[in-house]
């Protein structure tokens, strides 16, 4: 049997957008990393519709129903986060692998309550929502976790893997050769991410 220390090392990144999550795969060493798998993670609870958009609910629906309906609408969102963090850390793990970490790109870093158009607000709530979900979900499985912008992705993969933002956007397209198209931007910056973590 293989021992711990000779098990590949993995990193998971994840282009988080409202409702869903884009996870991509990678094996180490961060010098030549490769592409395991890509998934699509559902982040909210069909069966609690307002799940999908907590935020803009809490702004269309009467007080008292908000006041019941949101916070089930917010525990459904740690709820479902923890379930399909388990699930693809559990396909991972169903061979040897050592997990060293997630990486989850979001939106935006703008502070929501810096907003003051009331719907913008939502969506920007929204938009913390769930990175902050999956990055609880990490908390609780005791795997590693950060969270960058989605602007800077590039720049700081660039920077931690001493390459320029250039050269490493030419290399994560060439990544996506192992798993076909399509290999969409949400991909790339996932695996930008992913890679990021992988370098340590």
């Amino acid at each position: 049997m293989a021992s711990k220390d000779k098990s590949p090392q993995v990193a998971i990144g994840f282009r988080v957008k409202t409702g869903r999550a884009t996870a991509v795969v990678m094996a180490g060493p961060a010098s030549a990393p490769r592409v395991l798998s890509r998934k699509s993670l559902q982040l909210w609870d069909p069966a609690i519709p307002e799940s999908y958009q907590p935020y803009h609910a809490e702004l269309e629906l009467p007080p008292a129903e908000s006041a019941r309906v949101v916070p089930a609408a917010l525990k459904a969102v740690e709820r479902v986060a923890l379930s399909a963090l388990r699930e693809l850390v559990g396909e991972i793990q169903s061979a040897p692998a050592s997990i060293l970490g997630i990486s989850l790109v979001a939106g935006s870093a703008t502070d929501p309550e810096s907003i003051r158009n009331p719907h913008m607000r939502a969506h920007a709530r929204e938009g913390r929502l769930f990175p902050h979900a999956l990055a609880v979900a990490a908390k609780t499985m005791r795997i590693h976790a950060v969270t960058i912008v989605e602007s800077e992705v590039f720049t700081s993969a660039a920077a931690r893997l001493g390459k320029t933002p250039d050269a490493l956007k030419l290399a994560v397209t060439g990544l996506g050769r192992s798993v076909g198209k399509p290999w969409s931007a949400e991909e790339k910056a996932a695996a930008a991410a992913a890679w990021m973590t992988l370098s340590g």
